[in-house]
């Protein structure tokens, strides 16, 4: 039987993980052991990184495509979990967010280039 394609093992980790965070997300209190689980995909995603870094290609550029990809899906998904009333409105950390996407929205602007 061949070895599995990298997309086939990417696809596998990425439905290892929608599951893990459905079970996250439905239980009451949370799960043990979640801190070592964030520390773990940590240092999984800094492997991953080298590996790609030793592969070659445009490494800055992929890392830059992949966490501005990643900030587009964090930033949806709460969006869409605020108007779902799955996120309280009520939450602390709501107005440090609404500065810290002023800010980005402002670095972004000064980022590109003139005229665009």
């Amino acid at each position: 039987m061949p070895e599995p394609s990298l997309a086939d093992q990417m696809a596998s980790l990425n439905s290892t993980l929608r599951v893990i965070e459905v079970r996250l997300a439905l239980s009451r209190p949370p799960v043990e052991g979640l801190e070592e689980f964030r520390i773990i995909l940590d240092d999984m995603r800094l492997r991953l990184w080298g590996l790609l870094g030793a592969i070659g290609g445009d490494y800055q550029d992929l890392q830059e495509r992949f966490r501005i990809r990643r900030a587009i899906e964090l930033c949806r998904g709460l969006s869409g979990d605020l108007k779902a009333g799955l996120v309280s409105g009520r939450q602390p950390g709501l107005d440090p967010l609404v500065a810290a996407a002023l800010e980005l929205r402002q670095s972004i602007d000064q980022a590109r280039p003139h005229g665009q």
